[in-house]
């Protein structure tokens, strides 16, 4: 059989499609990839020659729904899967029942990807998790996630709550003992952390996604969250994670009566402590997408607010010599 598959979002390969492309060359069947959400390819349209005898899809995002659509026209026998479109749709539901992850459809990646836990302790009602898998559980060794040689000792973790898994520590020694630089990719929970996981943390070669810089992901979602996630916080510096190295990604839009004066009070509790903060727009608003343009892009540390808003959300035309930003809505600390 001839498979095709559509990666229509995300930045990382998808382990769900390499797992359908694992299960269908065991069969013996010829497998293709078009990765639209890196522009790997025009589009989710059919092509000359295309007599596909299935076809596959992965949607992560709800804002990826025209392009499932549009895929659907072009392919009504299409089967797509991914928190974008179905939370509670499994591959095990059409058959795909390896494990086993098919890398060769990504040609140039080198690190290994995968999770070591599945599933969450808590229940934020913003997220999926809880419903797409489940209950709290182990997965995959840091050396059965591994390739092996001659890759190089890179994990990426996919691990929503790597330090809610029983044998975490276990983790972490082989980590440490094998030398891997590691991703925490979708962060650790700040405000669950101890001065034992703070250590952990610390003794491990914590790395952003491209593994070129030190970074660890963490969130502030709710401002009510402020002193658990600062004592979390401290406790990592504590132990000698450096604050520049943390990046902290605020919910903003979501909570009712949210106000743009909460939203700048906790980007300017970040700064003044030394972290990142990268806000993520819940409902993606002009002003919201600006406010996140201008933390993310780095304006925030040189151009007041209130010029960012009446220069359209954008640098264009704003010089950059002024003085370092902090609490720039005269909020308090």
């Amino acid at each position: 059989m001839n498979v095709l598959l559509f990666q229509l979002d995300g930045g990382l390969p998808n382990i769900a499609l390499m797992r359908i492309a694992a299960h269908h060359r065991a069969l013996g069947d010829d497998v293709e990839l078009r990765w639209v959400g890196r522009r790997k390819c025009a589009g989710p349209t059919r092509q000359l020659g295309d007599a596909p005898d299935r076809v596959y899809a992965s949607a992560i995002f709800e804002r990826t729904r025209p392009l499932v659509d549009t895929l659907r026209r072009e392919f009504p026998e299409v089967i797509v899967g991914g928190t974008g479109v179905e939370v509670a749709l499994r591959l095990e539901d059409h058959g795909i029942t390896t494990l086993e992850q098919d890398y060769s459809i990504y040609p140039a990646e080198r690190r290994s990807i995968g999770f070591s836990q599945r599933g969450c302790r808590l229940r934020c009602p913003f997220c999926v998790v809880p419903r797409k898998e489940g209950a709290m559980r182990e997965e995959q060794t840091i050396y059965s996630i591994w390739r092996g040689s001659p890759y190089p000792p890179q994990i990426l973790l996919l691990d929503n709550d790597f330090f809610g898994q029983p044998r975490w520590k276990d983790r972490i020694v082989e980590l440490r003992s094998g030398g891997f630089a590691v991703c925490f990719s979708q962060g650790i929970n700040a405000r669950l952390v101890t001065p034992e996981i703070a250590a952990a943390v610390a003794s491990v070669d914590y790395r952003d996604d491209s593994f070129r810089a030190r970074r660890l992901y963490t969130a502030w979602d709710n401002r009510k969250d402020e002193g658990r996630l600062f004592a979390g916080l401290e406790m990592l510096v504590a132990a000698g994670v450096k604050p520049d190295h943390l990046m902290v990604y605020m919910l903003v839009g979501y909570w009712p009566g949210e106000t743009m004066a909460d939203n700048l009070y906790r980007r300017d509790r970040l700064r003044a402590f030394g972290a990142r903060p990268y806000p993520m727009p819940y409902h993606r608003t002009r002003e919201l997408v600006g406010f996140q343009r201008w933390c993310v892009g780095s304006y925030d540390k040189n151009i007041p607010w209130q010029r960012w808003e009446a220069n359209g959300y954008r640098a264009e035309g704003m010089t950059h010599d002024l003085q370092p930003v902090f609490f720039s809505e005269g909020v308090a600390a």
